[in-house]
C-alpha cells in the first residue's frame, strides 16, 4: 500500500497514511498526531508505527508536542520516502514500478517486511486502547473539546496534573 498525501494528515489521517508499506507527499503536506492538543492519547497504531519510521526520538517529539511538520520536514526525517509536487501521480508511477516486478517476489517481500514490522503490534493497539478509555473520561478531554469547539478558538487549560517525586516521603538513610 502506497499513500499518496498531498495536504494535511493530521490525526487519524496520518494514522491511516502510517500503516502504509510507502508514503509519498507534496511538499505542501502537512502531518502530525495532535490528538494530545485534545487531552487525548494517540491511537490507530499510532504509538507503534510512528517510531517504526521515524525512530523514537522523532516519534515521541511528534506525539508528545502535536507539532506539525513540513513535506520537506517529514522527508528528512523518514516520514515520507519521496517528495512530489503531484504526490498522487507519483504514488502510481511507484505502484507501477512495483506491479511490474516478479509477483510471488513482491508478496513474499510484503509478507516479510510486515511480519518483523507487526511484533508488538497487537500490544500497541491495546495499550492505546486502554489509555483512550482514560483519557475519554478525564476532564482533560473535555476541555480540549471544549477549547477546539471556542470561536475564536482558544487554547485548552488542562488540569488533569500528577505530582511525581516532590511529594514523595522523604527517607533519611
Amino acid at each position: 500500500m502506497i499513500a499518496a498525501i498531498n495536504g494535511p494528515a493530521v490525526g487519524a489521517g496520518l494514522c491511516l497514511a502510517l500503516a502504509c508499506d510507502v508514503r509519498v507527499a507534496s511538499p505542501a503536506a502537512r502531518m502530525g498526531v495532535t490528538f494530545i492538543g485534545l487531552g487525548l492519547h494517540p491511537g490507530m497504531g499510532c504509538t507503534h508505527f510512528l517510531p517504526l519510521a521515524v525512530g523514537q526520538q522523532v516519534a515521541a517529539r511528534m506525539m508528545l508536542t502535536g507539532e506539525l511538520v513540513t513535506g520537506e520536514q517529514a522527508l528528512r526525517e523518514g516520514l515520507v520516502a519521496a517528495l512530489d509536487e503531484d504526490a498522487e501521480g507519483a504514488a502510481v508511477a511507484l505502484a507501477s514500478k512495483m506491479a511490474a516486478q516478479a509477483p510471488v517476489a513482491v508478496r513474499t517481500c510484503l509478507r516479510s517486511i510486515r511480519t518483523a514490522q507487526d511484533a508488538g503490534l497487537e500490544a500497541a493497539l491495546w495499550r492505546e486502547a486502554d489509555a483512550q478509555a482514560h483519557c475519554y473520561a478525564g476532564v482533560d478531554y473535555k476541555e480540549g473539546l471544549r477549547a477546539l469547539n471556542a470561536r475564536p478558538r482558544e487554547k485548552p487549560a488542562f488540569t488533569q496534573y500528577e505530582r511525581s517525586s516532590d511529594e514523595a516521603p522523604v527517607r533519611k538513610w
